[in-house]
Protein backbone atom coordinates (compact mmCIF):
# COMPACT_ATOMS: atom_id res chain seq x y z
CA UNK A 1 0.00 0.00 0.00
CA UNK A 2 1.11 3.38 -1.14
CA UNK A 3 0.47 6.30 1.28
CA UNK A 4 0.82 9.91 -0.25
CA UNK A 5 0.91 13.19 0.99
CA UNK A 6 -1.20 16.38 -0.05
CA UNK A 7 0.02 19.21 1.56
CA UNK A 8 -2.16 21.98 2.50
CA UNK A 9 0.25 25.08 4.13
CA UNK A 10 -1.20 27.51 0.30
CA UNK A 11 -5.03 26.54 1.58
CA UNK A 12 -5.79 24.91 4.61
CA UNK A 13 -2.57 26.90 6.26
CA UNK A 14 -3.05 30.27 5.33
CA UNK A 15 -6.61 29.97 7.26
CA UNK A 16 -4.71 30.61 10.39
CA UNK A 17 -5.78 33.61 12.17
CA UNK A 18 -3.01 36.39 10.97
CA UNK A 19 -1.45 34.64 8.20
CA UNK A 20 -1.86 35.68 4.39
CA UNK A 21 0.70 34.89 1.68
CA UNK A 22 1.63 37.13 -1.18
CA UNK A 23 1.33 35.52 -4.48
CA UNK A 24 5.21 35.32 -4.30
CA UNK A 25 5.38 33.91 -0.49
CA UNK A 26 2.91 30.80 -2.05
CA UNK A 27 5.62 30.14 -5.26
CA UNK A 28 8.55 30.31 -2.80
CA UNK A 29 6.52 27.58 -0.15
CA UNK A 30 5.39 25.16 -3.48
CA UNK A 31 9.05 25.12 -4.69
CA UNK A 32 9.92 24.15 -1.49
CA UNK A 33 7.27 21.64 -0.94
CA UNK A 34 7.88 20.11 -4.40
CA UNK A 35 11.68 19.70 -3.53
CA UNK A 36 11.11 17.75 -0.16
CA UNK A 37 9.09 15.51 -2.46
CA UNK A 38 5.08 15.98 -1.35
CA UNK A 39 3.03 14.13 -3.42
CA UNK A 40 -0.09 16.59 -4.23
CA UNK A 41 -0.09 20.63 -3.21
CA UNK A 42 -2.88 22.00 -2.36
CA UNK A 43 -2.56 25.47 -3.55
CA UNK A 44 -5.23 27.62 -2.34
CA UNK A 45 -9.18 28.61 -2.89
CA UNK A 46 -8.86 30.85 -5.89
CA UNK A 47 -12.03 32.43 -5.42
CA UNK A 48 -10.65 33.87 -1.89
CA UNK A 49 -9.31 36.67 -3.59
CA UNK A 50 -7.54 38.30 -6.53
CA UNK A 51 -3.54 37.64 -5.15
CA UNK A 52 -4.87 33.53 -4.09
CA UNK A 53 -5.92 33.80 -8.01
CA UNK A 54 -2.36 35.25 -8.95
CA UNK A 55 0.47 33.41 -6.87
CA UNK A 56 -1.85 29.64 -7.74
CA UNK A 57 -0.98 31.05 -11.31
CA UNK A 58 2.40 31.03 -10.31
CA UNK A 59 2.16 27.99 -9.32
CA UNK A 60 1.00 26.39 -11.86
CA UNK A 61 3.43 27.99 -14.61
CA UNK A 62 6.87 26.37 -12.79
CA UNK A 63 6.07 22.90 -13.95
CA UNK A 64 6.62 20.91 -10.79
CA UNK A 65 6.48 17.34 -9.98
CA UNK A 66 3.55 17.53 -7.45
CA UNK A 67 0.26 17.50 -8.50
CA UNK A 68 -1.65 20.73 -7.78
CA UNK A 69 -5.22 20.60 -6.41
CA UNK A 70 -7.40 24.08 -6.35
CA UNK A 71 -10.03 24.00 -3.61
CA UNK A 72 -13.52 25.14 -4.56
CA UNK A 73 -17.51 25.39 -3.73
CA UNK A 74 -19.75 23.20 -5.09
CA UNK A 75 -20.64 26.19 -7.33
CA UNK A 76 -19.97 26.32 -11.42
CA UNK A 77 -18.33 30.18 -10.71
CA UNK A 78 -15.35 28.47 -8.45
CA UNK A 79 -14.90 25.53 -10.94
CA UNK A 80 -14.19 28.46 -13.80
CA UNK A 81 -11.97 29.95 -11.73
CA UNK A 82 -9.95 27.19 -11.93
CA UNK A 83 -10.37 26.16 -15.11
CA UNK A 84 -8.79 28.99 -16.33
CA UNK A 85 -5.67 27.52 -14.13
CA UNK A 86 -2.79 25.09 -15.50
CA UNK A 87 -4.42 22.69 -12.60
CA UNK A 88 -5.51 19.33 -12.95
CA UNK A 89 -7.19 18.77 -9.70
CA UNK A 90 -10.00 20.05 -8.16
CA UNK A 91 -11.04 19.64 -4.49
CA UNK A 92 -15.50 20.51 -4.32
CA UNK A 93 -16.60 20.66 -0.57
CA UNK A 94 -20.23 20.06 0.79
CA UNK A 95 -21.34 19.42 3.97
CA UNK A 96 -24.42 17.27 4.28
CA UNK A 97 -24.86 16.58 8.06
CA UNK A 98 -28.66 17.32 8.88
CA UNK A 99 -27.74 20.08 11.03
CA UNK A 100 -26.21 21.95 7.89
CA UNK A 101 -28.65 21.22 5.71
CA UNK A 102 -31.22 22.79 7.78
CA UNK A 103 -29.81 25.72 9.42
CA UNK A 104 -26.83 25.87 7.77
CA UNK A 105 -28.12 25.99 4.17
CA UNK A 106 -31.47 25.47 4.68
CA UNK A 107 -31.83 22.65 1.70
CA UNK A 108 -33.18 19.06 1.61
CA UNK A 109 -30.54 16.65 1.07
CA UNK A 110 -31.99 15.57 -2.33
CA UNK A 111 -31.43 19.41 -3.30
CA UNK A 112 -28.14 19.14 -2.08
CA UNK A 113 -27.13 15.80 -3.95
CA UNK A 114 -28.12 17.53 -6.71
CA UNK A 115 -25.95 20.37 -6.15
CA UNK A 116 -23.05 18.63 -6.07
CA UNK A 117 -23.48 16.05 -8.75
CA UNK A 118 -24.58 19.16 -10.85
CA UNK A 119 -20.60 20.43 -9.87
CA UNK A 120 -18.18 17.43 -10.29
CA UNK A 121 -20.00 16.55 -13.58
CA UNK A 122 -19.15 20.23 -14.89
CA UNK A 123 -15.65 19.67 -13.33
CA UNK A 124 -15.17 16.27 -14.55
CA UNK A 125 -16.78 17.24 -17.95
CA UNK A 126 -13.83 20.11 -18.65
CA UNK A 127 -11.23 17.48 -17.81
CA UNK A 128 -10.31 17.98 -14.08
CA UNK A 129 -9.87 15.04 -11.76
CA UNK A 130 -12.32 15.23 -8.97
CA UNK A 131 -11.45 15.07 -4.83
CA UNK A 132 -15.19 15.08 -2.96
CA UNK A 133 -15.18 15.91 0.82
CA UNK A 134 -18.46 15.56 2.21
CA UNK A 135 -17.17 18.12 5.04
CA UNK A 136 -17.45 17.29 8.59
CA UNK A 137 -17.24 13.44 7.45
CA UNK A 138 -17.65 12.37 11.14
CA UNK A 139 -20.70 13.61 12.35
CA UNK A 140 -22.72 13.63 9.79
CA UNK A 141 -25.08 10.76 9.98
CA UNK A 142 -24.43 7.53 8.41
CA UNK A 143 -27.46 7.50 5.78
CA UNK A 144 -26.59 10.72 4.28
CA UNK A 145 -22.77 9.62 3.58
CA UNK A 146 -24.09 6.71 2.19
CA UNK A 147 -26.25 8.68 -0.50
CA UNK A 148 -23.15 10.68 -1.05
CA UNK A 149 -20.63 8.03 -1.67
CA UNK A 150 -23.09 5.99 -3.78
CA UNK A 151 -23.07 9.09 -5.64
CA UNK A 152 -19.43 9.78 -5.79
CA UNK A 153 -19.03 6.15 -7.11
CA UNK A 154 -21.67 6.60 -10.10
CA UNK A 155 -19.81 9.94 -11.11
CA UNK A 156 -16.60 8.14 -10.54
CA UNK A 157 -15.11 10.50 -8.43
CA UNK A 158 -11.40 10.45 -8.66
CA UNK A 159 -10.63 10.67 -4.42
CA UNK A 160 -13.46 11.51 -1.48
CA UNK A 161 -11.93 12.75 1.55
CA UNK A 162 -12.58 12.18 4.96
CA UNK A 163 -13.20 15.41 7.34
CA UNK A 164 -12.84 15.41 10.85
CA UNK A 165 -13.66 18.95 10.37
CA UNK A 166 -14.12 19.54 14.51
CA UNK A 167 -11.28 17.72 15.37
CA UNK A 168 -13.39 15.89 17.64
CA UNK A 169 -13.95 12.22 16.88
CA UNK A 170 -11.80 9.13 18.00
CA UNK A 171 -9.60 7.29 16.84
CA UNK A 172 -11.73 3.78 16.86
CA UNK A 173 -14.19 5.14 15.53
CA UNK A 174 -12.64 7.37 12.72
CA UNK A 175 -10.65 3.61 11.72
CA UNK A 176 -14.50 2.00 11.34
CA UNK A 177 -15.79 5.05 9.42
CA UNK A 178 -12.75 4.99 6.91
CA UNK A 179 -13.25 1.44 6.69
CA UNK A 180 -17.00 1.93 5.63
CA UNK A 181 -15.72 4.40 3.18
CA UNK A 182 -12.83 2.34 1.60
CA UNK A 183 -15.28 -0.45 1.29
CA UNK A 184 -16.94 1.88 -1.55
CA UNK A 185 -13.74 1.42 -3.80
CA UNK A 186 -13.07 5.18 -4.17
CA UNK A 187 -9.23 6.00 -3.40
CA UNK A 188 -9.87 7.98 0.00
CA UNK A 189 -7.75 10.49 2.07
CA UNK A 190 -7.88 11.72 5.54
CA UNK A 191 -8.27 15.52 6.50
CA UNK A 192 -8.22 15.39 10.58
CA UNK A 193 -8.17 18.20 12.66
CA UNK A 194 -6.05 18.52 15.74
CA UNK A 195 -8.45 20.38 18.22
CA UNK A 196 -8.49 17.58 20.46
CA UNK A 197 -4.77 16.46 19.76
CA UNK A 198 -6.06 13.37 18.10
CA UNK A 199 -5.45 14.96 14.03
CA UNK A 200 -2.00 12.23 14.28
CA UNK A 201 -3.21 9.76 15.82
CA UNK A 202 -6.61 9.82 13.20
CA UNK A 203 -4.36 9.64 10.27
CA UNK A 204 -2.88 6.46 11.12
CA UNK A 205 -5.61 4.99 11.95
CA UNK A 206 -6.92 6.14 8.61
CA UNK A 207 -3.85 4.90 7.15
CA UNK A 208 -4.51 1.30 8.72
CA UNK A 209 -8.27 1.06 7.46
CA UNK A 210 -7.44 1.73 3.95
CA UNK A 211 -6.79 5.66 3.28
CA UNK A 212 -3.89 6.23 0.69
CA UNK A 213 -2.95 10.09 1.13
CA UNK A 214 -2.65 11.92 4.30
CA UNK A 215 -3.44 16.08 4.39
CA UNK A 216 -1.12 18.04 6.39
CA UNK A 217 0.50 21.40 6.65
CA UNK A 218 4.04 22.69 7.38
CA UNK A 219 4.29 23.17 11.38
CA UNK A 220 0.54 21.82 11.18
CA UNK A 221 -1.04 25.22 10.61
CA UNK A 222 -4.29 25.89 9.76
CA UNK A 223 -7.84 26.86 10.67
CA UNK A 224 -8.26 27.13 14.79
CA UNK A 225 -5.25 24.63 16.00
CA UNK A 226 -4.42 23.23 12.53
CA UNK A 227 -4.13 19.98 11.20
CA UNK A 228 -1.81 17.10 10.79
CA UNK A 229 1.64 18.40 11.02
CA UNK A 230 4.10 17.37 7.50
CA UNK A 231 7.12 16.64 9.69
CA UNK A 232 5.55 14.38 11.81
CA UNK A 233 3.43 12.51 8.85
CA UNK A 234 6.42 12.31 6.78
CA UNK A 235 8.93 10.80 9.06
CA UNK A 236 5.68 8.23 10.47
CA UNK A 237 5.70 7.40 7.00
CA UNK A 238 9.09 7.14 6.46
CA UNK A 239 9.87 5.23 9.89
CA UNK A 240 7.17 2.89 10.20
CA UNK A 241 6.12 2.35 6.84
CA UNK A 242 9.02 2.12 4.88
CA UNK A 243 8.23 4.96 2.20
CA UNK A 244 11.42 6.37 1.94
CA UNK A 245 10.79 9.29 -1.05
CA UNK A 246 10.68 12.50 1.35
CA UNK A 247 13.74 14.60 2.29
CA UNK A 248 13.44 14.57 5.58
CA UNK A 249 16.29 16.58 5.70
CA UNK A 250 14.41 18.93 4.55
CA UNK A 251 12.13 19.25 7.06
CA UNK A 252 13.61 21.88 9.54
CA UNK A 253 14.12 24.54 6.46
CA UNK A 254 10.73 23.94 5.56
CA UNK A 255 9.83 24.85 9.13
CA UNK A 256 12.05 27.77 9.74
CA UNK A 257 10.44 29.11 6.38
CA UNK A 258 6.93 28.99 7.32
CA UNK A 259 7.73 30.55 10.42
CA UNK A 260 9.67 33.03 8.80
CA UNK A 261 6.73 34.03 6.64
CA UNK A 262 3.85 33.96 8.94
CA UNK A 263 5.66 35.03 12.50
CA UNK A 264 4.21 31.79 14.10
CA UNK A 265 7.00 30.18 15.76
CA UNK A 266 6.81 26.45 16.92
CA UNK A 267 7.45 25.22 20.29
CA UNK A 268 10.68 24.37 21.46
CA UNK A 269 9.35 21.21 22.24
CA UNK A 270 7.54 20.37 18.81
CA UNK A 271 8.41 16.98 17.73
CA UNK A 272 10.99 17.09 15.12
CA UNK A 273 11.58 20.70 14.40
CA UNK A 274 11.46 22.28 17.29
CA UNK A 275 14.58 23.93 19.25
CA UNK A 276 14.86 20.80 21.87
CA UNK A 277 13.89 17.97 19.58
CA UNK A 278 17.57 16.67 19.49
CA UNK A 279 18.91 18.40 22.88
CA UNK A 280 20.20 15.90 25.35
CA UNK A 281 20.68 16.97 29.41
CA UNK A 282 20.14 14.72 31.73
CA UNK A 283 24.22 12.76 32.53
CA UNK A 284 23.42 9.05 31.88
CA UNK A 285 21.14 10.03 28.60
CA UNK A 286 24.39 11.83 27.22
CA UNK A 287 26.44 9.14 27.90
CA UNK A 288 24.42 6.61 26.30
CA UNK A 289 23.96 8.87 23.12
CA UNK A 290 27.47 10.17 22.97
CA UNK A 291 28.12 5.84 22.54
CA UNK A 292 25.33 5.73 20.09
CA UNK A 293 22.61 8.07 19.19
CA UNK A 294 20.01 5.12 18.29
CA UNK A 295 20.03 5.00 22.49
CA UNK A 296 17.60 8.04 22.91
CA UNK A 297 16.95 9.13 18.79
CA UNK A 298 14.95 6.84 16.98
CA UNK A 299 16.54 8.77 13.48
CA UNK A 300 19.45 10.37 14.44
CA UNK A 301 19.67 14.37 14.07
CA UNK A 302 21.06 14.75 10.90
CA UNK A 303 18.87 12.87 9.22
CA UNK A 304 16.40 15.82 9.32
CA UNK A 305 19.26 18.21 8.57
CA UNK A 306 19.77 19.28 12.55
CA UNK A 307 22.76 19.03 15.01
CA UNK A 308 22.82 17.01 18.74
CA UNK A 309 22.95 19.55 21.46
CA UNK A 310 24.38 18.43 24.70
CA UNK A 311 23.34 20.90 27.39
CA UNK A 312 24.82 21.31 30.43
CA UNK A 313 23.79 22.14 33.69
CA UNK A 314 23.38 20.07 37.50
CA UNK A 315 22.03 17.18 35.55
CA UNK A 316 25.60 17.14 33.55
CA UNK A 317 28.31 14.38 34.26
CA UNK A 318 31.36 13.93 33.04
CA UNK A 319 30.57 12.56 29.23
CA UNK A 320 28.59 15.94 28.97
CA UNK A 321 31.94 18.00 30.15
CA UNK A 322 34.04 15.57 28.22
CA UNK A 323 32.32 15.83 24.80
CA UNK A 324 32.97 19.90 24.25
CA UNK A 325 36.09 19.53 26.34
CA UNK A 326 36.95 16.96 23.12
CA UNK A 327 35.78 19.50 20.79
CA UNK A 328 38.29 22.05 21.78
CA UNK A 329 41.36 19.78 21.58
CA UNK A 330 41.53 19.22 25.90
CA UNK A 331 41.97 15.81 26.72
CA UNK A 332 42.27 16.32 30.84
CA UNK A 333 40.38 13.93 33.37
CA UNK A 334 41.27 15.91 36.19
CA UNK A 335 39.88 19.32 34.23
CA UNK A 336 37.17 17.69 33.57
CA UNK A 337 36.34 16.63 37.15
CA UNK A 338 36.63 20.15 38.53
CA UNK A 339 34.42 21.33 35.44
CA UNK A 340 31.90 19.20 36.35
CA UNK A 341 32.04 20.38 40.12
CA UNK A 342 31.55 23.77 38.72
CA UNK A 343 28.69 23.26 36.94
CA UNK A 344 26.64 20.60 39.36
CA UNK A 345 27.21 23.23 42.17
CA UNK A 346 25.52 26.10 39.94
CA UNK A 347 21.92 26.89 39.65
CA UNK A 348 22.68 28.25 35.81
CA UNK A 349 23.16 26.58 32.27
CA UNK A 350 26.71 26.73 31.10
CA UNK A 351 26.95 27.92 27.01
CA UNK A 352 30.33 26.01 25.19
CA UNK A 353 32.12 29.06 24.97
CA UNK A 354 31.56 29.61 29.35
CA UNK A 355 32.90 25.83 29.63
CA UNK A 356 35.91 26.84 27.35
CA UNK A 357 36.70 30.03 29.64
CA UNK A 358 36.43 27.82 32.84
CA UNK A 359 39.08 25.40 31.34
CA UNK A 360 41.49 28.00 30.14
CA UNK A 361 41.21 28.81 33.76
CA UNK A 362 43.10 25.49 34.90
CA UNK A 363 45.28 25.58 31.66
CA UNK A 364 47.21 28.76 32.69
Amino acid sequence: MQIQILDSTLREGEQSPEVNFSPEQRLRIAVALDDFGVDFIEVGHPAVSEDVLEGIRLISEQGLRANLLAHSRALRKDIDLILDLNVDWIGIFFCFSNACLQRRFGITLKRALERVENAILYAKDHGLKVRFTPEDTTRTEWENLEMVLNLARELKVDRVSIADTTGSAHPLYFYQLTKRVVSFGIPTNVHCHNDLGLALANAIMGIEAGATLVDATINGIGERVGIVDLAQISTLLTYHYGIRKYKLENLYELSKLIEQITGIKTQRHYPIVGENAFVHKAGLHVSAVIKDPSFYEFLPAEAFGRERTIYLDKYAGRDSIRFYLERMGIRDDRIAERLLSIVKSSQEVFTPERLLEEARRFLR
